[in-house]
């Protein structure tokens, strides 16, 4: 899986974007750095999440046949989806962004604390526990990650579905209710994609679309993961 991402001084020069895209490997740190055929050497800052990513990375996997790989990364996007809500929903109540960062670090490493700290954040801010993954799925993931159990393309896509149907909902109740904590976590994300060596260059931002992204867009329908996985970015 790799991103195509276009020079954005060719744009300014001439105007256009170079008709050559770069296909470039996904990061962890968000930065894309390449040098177009016109010799311009761009940095790119991509403005999708993590969770966003690693659930394209397990769409990916099933397309490829590595369905052990997709539910780990499914399982990954949960988690980090869930780091993601409890960051959204403080921000959305003015918490300092340094405090939140020191608190947030003492939990990421455990995924029981960040699924805890996501209920609780999520009880808080709609009067009600979440709906999280069945006893069956969770005893599913367990087996596939932690004793090597091989799973089906079957059985790795209906997990897939099963973190979608709980991502998409909570992620639409949270663009409704926190848009402003969701737009802080946006520029919070691009900020700290940035380091000091930026200072002076010409830095671009790009958005890609995502399953994730596809599911809360205005008027667009929810597709099943299968369907969407058609339209997943170039593969190379």
């Amino acid at each position: 899986m790799k991103l195509p991402i276009a020079c954005m001084q060719c744009l300014i020069v001439n105007g256009k974007p170079s008709d050559a895209l770069a296909l470039v490997e996904f990061r962890d740190d968000g930065r894309y750095e390449f040098t177009c055929e016109n010799g311009h050497r761009t940095t790119t800052i991509l403005q999708q999440e993590r969770f966003e990513i690693l659930f394209d990375i397990g769409g990916h996997a099933i397309l490829d046949g590595y369905y052990r790989e997709a539910v780990s990364s499914f399982t990954s996007s949960l988690e980090q989806f869930y780091e993601f809500f409890v960051k959204v929903v403080l921000l959305n109540r003015k918490v300092d962004i340094g405090s939140l960062e020191t608190t947030r670090k003492q939990i990421a490493k455990q995924s029981e604390r960040q699924m805890g700290a996501f209920v609780i954040t999520y009880l808080s801010e709609f009067g009600q526990p979440p709906t999280l993954l069945s006893n069956s799925k969770v005893q599913f993931r367990n087996d596939v990650i932690h004793r090597g159990r091989i799973p089906s393309r079957q059985q790795a896509l209906d997990y897939g579905q099963a973190v979608l149907d709980l991502i998409r909902p909570q992620l639409i109740q949270l663009r409704d209710k926190c848009p402003e904590g969701m737009q802080t976590a946006t520029s919070q994300h691009l900020k700290t994609c940035r380091i000091e060596e930026d200072r002076g260059r010409e830095v671009s931002t790009m958005s890609m679309a995502t399953i994730l992204s596809w599911s809360i867009g205005e008027g667009r329908d929810e597709p099943m993961l299968e369907k969407a996985l058609s339209a997943l970015c170039p593969r190379a």
